[in-house]
């Protein structure tokens, strides 16, 4: 009886000694799994702490693209404005050169004398203005009307071209621009309520008189020294139309 329970005392520690040794075992493997799966955390951790630098880092690749992208743009559309401004600039000089030569080699016609004629005001205007714009563009506003004055000629009218020269030479008149001084033509020899048939006759007896002339039938007498006139003037710029109002 007492070797039997003997026997089963030493059974009995065996399997105490087995569950010992199981039971370590079980916590081995518990430590083992659980350093796994923090060595399985950290590993997961590490590569989303990549994919994130990555996704950054290839974020930031495609900005500075972008941005290379729109400077090499915005840097290709300032050369060609740049481009495009010199190119008018360039156009412009050179429309500017051909008009030059152009009216230095273009035949103008010279303004027909001007005897006062009312409906010739406007084609006289015209004529001036043609030839001052192409012959005379770059002379001043004075002198291109003490110019256009050579061309006035003849009765009542010369009276009027002398009393503007003089009002010129003296500074009692002045004209900014040469449209000016066509606006005092045309108030001062426009239509006035003449009859067309008594200006005809006026423009057929002149037509006659420099017709004889060329034909050298009439003797053109020279002017006599001028007299100063007594009349008093007015000095002011933009006063009322010219001679008639004096």
């Amino acid at each position: 009886m007492k070797k039997k329970e003997e026997e089963i005392a030493k059974r009995v520690k065996k399997m105490i000694e087995l569950e010992s040794k199981i039971r370590e075992r079980e916590i081995e493997i518990e430590r083992r799994d659980k350093e796994i799966e923090k060595r399985e955390i950290e590993i997961a951790r590490k590569e989303e702490k990549e994919k994130k630098k990555k996704e950054e880092e290839d974020k930031r690749e495609r900005l500075e693209k972008e941005e290379k992208i729109r400077l090499e743009k915005t840097k290709k559309d300032e050369g060609k404005k740049i481009l495009d401004k010199i190119m008018r600039e360039q156009q412009r000089k050179i429309k500017k050169i051909e008009a030059q030569i152009e009216a230095m080699t273009k035949e103008v016609k010279m303004p027909t004398m001007f005897f006062g004629i009312s409906w010739k005001v406007e084609s006289f205007v015209k004529e001036c203005r043609e030839y001052v714009e192409i012959k005379m563009k770059e002379k001043m506003v004075e002198d291109q009307i003490l110019w256009i004055l050579t061309c006035i000629d003849g009765g009542t009218v010369e009276k009027w071209k002398e009393m503007i020269e003089d009002d010129l030479k003296q500074g009692l008149r002045e004209y900014v621009t040469l449209e000016e001084f066509f606006e005092e033509i045309r108030k001062e020899f426009g239509k006035k309520g003449k009859g067309k048939k008594t200006e005809e006759e006026i423009e057929k007896g002149m037509d006659g008189f420099w017709n004889a002339v060329k034909r050298k039938e009439v003797e053109i007498v020279k002017k006599k020294p001028k007299v100063e006139a007594t009349m008093p003037r007015i000095p002011a710029v933009g006063r009322g139309s010219g001679f008639w109002k004096r």
